[in-house]
């Protein structure tokens, strides 16, 4: 399920208040109120809750410890009287359980999913020793094991890469242009001319144990590999395509007409 966040805060300043008393002053601070909380057309709030997924993918923050219901003093989940609505899969197709064998089939095959959850199991260790050693030469082997780990996926992915993919920006005045230009990553140009190479290894998205801090791209390095979004694009895919598929025909058979 999502994160489960279902309420809504604001800040109130407390000069507001003391300046009734004649002191008011951008020192007097300010308090952050939950002034509200949101709820589903069903009556129950997306509070702990969230919203539950129909397909669920492995992800690193699919552990007890995130979400709502980790945080302290968090706001417990209630419901309200259901509103009147009208289900938008009434009359329409959305092939949930079709769409979940064939996303299962690919998680099952896809080593990215597989890196995943050998992260989720380290990073679950870490979380319920928690504690981490002060010792030098210690730590210094734990480093040193995830740069092992990331080199070797990083040869592995560059083993099982069948040609180098491109990546192309699209925008509302090129999209339907016949040529497109794809996007060169200095990065990887720079890597490329060193090696004599015209193939390199994908990256991954930083995983449990990257000491690399958010927010650090400049724009010369390729996107990073994303499983969870890729089998999204999958799972729409198999969707439209399940969509456009002629519905069959029943084969039971029609009443005869009633005589004249």
């Amino acid at each position: 399920n999502t994160f489960g966040k279902g309420t809504v805060q604001t800040i109130l300043e407390i000069g507001r208040f003391t300046s009734l008393l004649g002191s008011r002053s951008q020192e007097d601070g300010a308090l952050k109120l939950t002034i509200q909380k949101f709820y589903r057309v069903a009556g129950g709030s997306t509070q702990l809750h969230g919203v539950a997924s129909d397909i669920v993918l492995p992800t690193l923050s699919d552990l007890p410890e995130f979400g709502e219901g980790a945080l302290k003093n968090c706001l417990p989940y209630d419901e309200v009287p259901k509103a009147r609505f009208t289900k938008w899969s009434e009359g329409r197709g959305l092939f949930i359980d079709e769409l979940k064998r064939r996303s299962e089939v690919r998680v099952q095959t896809n080593p990215e999913f597989h890196y995943v959850m050998e992260d989720m199991d380290r990073l679950r260790k870490r979380l319920d020793e928690n504690r981490i050693s002060l010792n030098e030469d210690t730590r210094k082997a734990e480093l040193n094991e995830d740069k092992i780990r990331k080199e070797t996926r990083a040869k592995e992915r560059l083993a099982r890469q069948d040609e180098q993919m491109q990546m192309i920006r699209l925008t509302l005045d090129n999209v339907d242009k016949p040529n497109l230009q794809p996007i060169l990553f200095p990065g990887n140009l720079a890597a490329n001319k060193k090696n004599g190479s015209n193939k390199t290894a994908p990256e991954a998205a930083d995983d449990s144990d990257s000491e690399t801090a958010p927010g650090n791209d400049d724009g010369t390095k390729e996107p990073a590999i994303d499983p969870e979004r890729d089998e999204t694009l999958n799972i729409l895919k198999d969707l439209v395509d399940l969509n456009r598929a002629p519905t069959t025909a029943s084969t039971t058979a029609s009443p005869p007409p009633p005589p004249n």
